[in-house]
C-alpha cells in the first residue's frame, strides 16, 4: 500500500555549486531498514538524493511530499513554473507579482518557481529562479513543472524566437499551460460580436482611416482611437466634436496633452502625427457613471475554476482630472464598487450589479470558446451608463495586480488552483 508523507526539497552549495535533495529530517521510513540513496520524481525522470540531516549552506527550501511503495520513494509534490520573457537579468516580468505567486504555492503546499522562455529546454536540465529577499533571485537546478502560468510581460518578448521555441517545447512535453497569449483587441471584439453580444459593445470600427475617423466622429459627439495591441493606455486618443472643429486629447507615457483641430483635415494629420506604431480601432464613447464628476469604470477580474468561468471581484477606476482613462498608473483612482453602484442606483444597485456579472461571465466564455478553452484567467474593462447598463470596452489576458486586498488574495489561491486543475491535481 502506497503511503505518502511532507518532505522538503533543499538546495545547498557544495563545492562551489548548488546541489539539490530531498529532506525527510530523522523520520523512520515506512518500510523495514533505512532509506534508500535517492528518490524519484514521479511525474519527470531524474533522481534526487535523500538526505536526514541539513547540510551546510542552504540557499532555498521547498514543500513537497513522498509517497512509498515498498521500498520505492517518489516525489510526489506539485511542481509550477511561471513563465517569464527572456532578460538581462536573468528573465524579465513583474517580479512582485511573481513572489506573490510563489508565496501562495508554498502556502498551498506547492514549489513554483520562474522560468524564462530562454529556460524551457527539451533534454537539458531546466533552471528556475526564486526570491531569497529584497530584489534577491537565484537560478537553481529544478524538476520541470507538471503545468505552466503564462506571465510573459510584453507583446513584444511573446513574439521573440525563444518564446516561440518555448511553446513548442511545452507542447511537445505535453505541460499545460495558460493563457496561450495577449489579447488583441480588434479580434475580441469580433469574437464578442460573433457570439451574440455586440449589444454590449460600443459602435466600433476595426481600421483607421481618414473616411472611418471623419465619419465616426459626425456620428458621435466623442470617439476614443485605441492601439488595437496597446496597454495601459498608451496611444489613446480621445477626440470631442466641437462647435467650431475638434479638442483632441491622447496619452503617451503616462501623461496627457491636448490638442485642437479646425477641420477634418487637421484633425487627420493631428490623429497621423501623434498615434503609436500599430494597428487602431476606433470607438464610441459612452457617457460613464461618474465619481466627484469624473467618469469611472469597472475593472472585472475573472477566472476559470474547472470548466467554469468565475468573477473574483471587481473594483472602480476614476479617471484623473484631465485625463481619457481610468488606469491608476495614468492618474487614476480607486473607489469601491458598492458604494458607486448604491450611489448611482439606490435601490437598484442590487440588479445593476447582477446584470454586470452575468454580462461579463458571457463574455468570459465567449472569448474562452473562441481560444479553444486555453485560457484560465482575464479581466475586462467594463463601463456602466447612467440606465445601469454594461458596455464592454477590452478584456486583457494578463491582468494587473488588483490593489483590492480580498481581490487579490482570491486572485492568488485562484492561480495555484488553475495550475493544479491542469496538472490533474483537483
Amino acid at each position: 500500500m502506497s503511503k505518502e508523507m511532507n518532505a522538503e526539497l533543499i538546495w545547498f552549495r557544495q563545492h562551489g555549486a548548488v546541489t539539490p535533495a530531498v529532506y525527510v529530517g530523522n523520520r523512520r521510513p515506512p518500510f523495514k531498514g533505512a532509506w534508500p540513496a535517492s528518490a524519484k520524481f514521479a511525474h519527470v525522470d531524474g533522481r534526487w538524493p535523500i538526505l536526514q540531516s541539513l547540510p551546510e549552506g542552504i540557499v532555498y527550501r521547498a514543500p513537497t511530499r513522498l509517497a512509498t511503495s515498498g521500498r520505492d520513494v517518489h516525489i510526489v509534490g506539485e511542481v509550477y513554473a511561471i513563465l517569464a520573457g527572456e532578460g538581462k537579468d536573468g528573465f524579465a516580468g513583474a517580479r512582485l507579482n511573481f513572489r506573490d505567486v510563489i508565496e501562495a504555492g508554498r502556502k498551498a503546499g506547492v514549489f513554483v518557481y520562474v522560468v524564462p522562455t530562454t529556460g524551457v529546454r527539451l533534454h537539458a536540465q531546466w533552471q528556475g529562479y526564486v526570491r531569497l529577499g529584497y530584489q534577491r533571485w537565484i537560478a537553481l537546478p529544478v524538476p520541470r513543472p507538471q503545468a505552466v502560468y503564462n506571465r510573459i510581460p510584453t507583446r513584444a518578448l511573446e513574439g521573440r524566437a525563444s518564446t516561440v521555441r518555448a511553446r513548442q517545447t511545452l507542447a511537445e512535453l505535453a505541460i499545460p499551460m495558460y493563457n496561450p497569449s495577449y489579447f488583441h483587441k480588434s479580434h475580441i471584439y469580433d469574437m464578442i460580436r460573433r457570439h451574440g453580444l455586440d449589444g454590449n459593445l460600443p459602435d466600433t470600427r476595426g481600421r483607421l482611416t481618414r473616411d472611418a475617423l471623419v465619419a465616426m466622429c459626425r456620428r458621435h459627439q466623442a470617439v476614443y482611437l485605441k492601439p488595437a495591441g496597446g496597454s495601459v493606455g498608451h496611444g489613446m486618443m480621445r477626440i470631442d466634436t466641437m462647435p467650431h472643429g475638434y479638442t483632441v486629447a491622447v496619452l503617451k507615457d503616462g501623461r496627457t496633452s491636448h490638442f485642437t483641430a479646425a477641420g477634418d483635415d487637421e484633425l487627420w494629420r493631428l490623429v497621423q502625427r501623434e498615434k503609436v506604431r500599430g494597428q487602431y480601432v476606433l470607438q464610441e464613447a459612452i457617457r460613464l457613471l461618474e465619481v466627484d464628476e469624473k467618469p469611472c469604470d469597472f475593472r472585472v477580474l475573472l477566472q476559470k475554476s474547472a470548466v467554469t468561468w468565475r468573477v473574483v471581484g471587481y473594483g472602480v477606476r476614476v479617471s484623473g482630472k484631465g485625463r481619457i482613462t481610468t488606469h491608476v498608473p495614468n492618474g487614476g483612482s480607486i473607489a469601491n464598487a458598492k458604494t458607486v453602484l448604491r450611489q448611482a442606483f439606490g435601490a437598484d444597485a442590487p440588479q445593476v450589479e447582477a446584470e454586470l456579472e452575468a454580462f461579463v461571465l458571457r463574455a468570459a466564455q465567449a472569448i474562452d470558446t473562441e481560444y479553444g478553452g486555453r485560457l484560465g484567467e482575464m479581466s475586462m474593462d467594463i463601463g456602466i451608463d447612467p440606465t445601469g447598463k454594461p458596455w464592454f470596452f477590452e478584456a486583457n489576458a494578463k491582468p494587473m495586480k488588483f490593489d483590492e486586498p480580498q481581490i487579490r488574495s482570491a486572485s492568488l489561491t485562484g492561480v495555484i488552483d488553475r495550475l493544479r486543475y491542469l496538472a490533474g491535481h483537483n
